[in-house]
């Protein structure tokens, strides 16, 4: 079973700078709060690119994991994607595809969760919460890049 959310908004920054915030990957607690993000690690030294490895930790609902992670796409100023496992066979696929226009950056947010067997009987409550999440998500990377702009 798999959950599906596609989330979209218009930031009014321009697409490096949303894009540097996308891939900037230690920092997503500080924005994917609703998500339950808690700590990214970088487990390859260097610049990320895509097959750079990852550790995410997540507490969602009372439940805490680490998601092996790996970089999936990373196309600077256009789209960011990575997946992840954790050792009870929950995935996750998020991908950020950027379209830069005159004065903002649309941002579309995609996030794929898989359920194991196991944890199907969860899926009704889950779609929702995923939806919601990742739409607070959004808005609070929003605020934090507006926020800048005036500076």
């Amino acid at each position: 079973m798999t959950v599906t959310v596609e989330v979209e908004t218009r930031i009014a920054r321009p697409a490096a700078d949303v894009f540097t915030a996308i891939v900037d990957v230690e920092h997503y607690p500080a924005w994917l709060i609703a998500s339950g993000i808690v700590g990214v690690e970088r487990l390859d030294p260097g610049p990320l690119a895509a097959g750079a490895r990852l550790r995410i930790r997540q507490t969602v609902a009372g439940r805490s994991t680490a998601l092996d992670g790996i970089v999936t796409v990373l196309a600077p100023g256009a789209a960011f994607g990575l997946r992840g496992k954790d050792k009870d066979g929950v995935t996750i696929e998020i991908d950020a595809v950027l379209a830069p226009d005159e004065l903002s950056t649309r941002l579309r947010w995609s996030l794929r969760i898989g359920l194991p067997l196991r944890y199907r009987m969860f899926e009704s409550m889950v779609t929702p919460q995923a939806r919601r999440a990742a739409a607070l998500d959004l808005e609070a990377l929003k605020r934090r890049l507006e926020s800048v702009a005036g500076h």
